[in-house]
């Protein structure tokens, strides 16, 4: 228990191949990151194993599926070894910068009626999206020096959030459960998550004030369109099935 009081988060990233692209994300995570935390890098069936660096690096453990579990068993292998306090799933194809998880976890302190949290990106769903064009790394990191300061104004409630970058607390996280891995790959299941915190009684809430790049889902734009298109419709189907209605602003 000592332990945990003094981890402050624990950032879950799923990955298939695409090491360099996950090696930029641990370096920015690294750097913008001042809160005590550790990183549980999920190998969901890679080519091949992850580099010496991943395995080298303090706090960082690396757990290797022999294949692709899918989004929602990677996270929930992460969340069984998490010790932090607060929960962070973030993608492999994101760029973390200035006070990005600070300013995360001030909303779920500051508003005790929201379970769990997100920001807004470039790629990811309407809720979230802000309409910006950044070319280099360099561009991200100034812009989100500029723009990521803290303005309660900007947080608003939602019904949904984006999987790819998603902040909740142990004490959430413990009411809401796992995630429900019959989403298999993935899509939806961040949908599912959302709908049970609201169903818990919690909020859903978008940082606006808080700005986290999203390069936007490589895994699946190596798999091929008609194949997520797949994935998505039976996903959807699954979703209905189970809820008995379609996430809000799902058409």
């Amino acid at each position: 228990m000592g332990d945990q009081l003094q981890l402050q988060a624990s950032i879950i990233i799923p990955v298939r191949n695409e090491w360099p692209l996950t090696r930029q994300c641990i370096l920015s995570v690294r750097h913008h990151t001042p809160l005590s935390h550790e990183i549980i890098l999920i190998d969901n069936g890679s080519d091949e194993p992850a580099p010496g660096f991943f395995h080298q690096q303090a706090n960082m453990y690396v757990i290797r599926n022999k294949w692709n579990r899918g989004f929602a068993a990677a996270i929930n292998q992460g969340l069984q070894k998490a010790k932090g306090n607060y929960l962070v799933w973030l993608n492999n194809d994101t760029l973390p910068s200035h006070r990005w998880l600070k300013q995360l976890i001030h909303v779920l302190e500051k508003e005790s009626s929201v379970g769990l949290v997100g920001p807004v990106s470039n790629k990811v769903i309407p809720e979230q999206k802000l309409s910006v064009k950044l070319t280099s790394t360099k561009q991200i990191h100034r812009f989100t020096d500029r723009y990521n300061r803290t303005n309660p104004a900007r947080w608003r409630t939602t019904s949904r959030l984006s999987g790819f970058c998603l902040v909740c607390s142990r004490q959430v996280f413990e009411k809401i459960g796992y995630l429900d891995e019959r989403f298999g790959l993935g899509t939806y299941e961040d949908d599912d998550y959302c709908y049970r915190a609201h169903l818990a009684g919690y909020r859903c809430m978008v940082a606006g004030d808080t700005y986290v790049h999203h390069f936007g889902s490589q895994s699946f734009r190596k798999n091929g369109y008609q194949e997520f298109q797949k994935i998505l419709k039976q996903n959807r189907r699954y979703y209905r099935h189970k809820w008995n209605r379609l996430p809000d602003g799902d058409s």
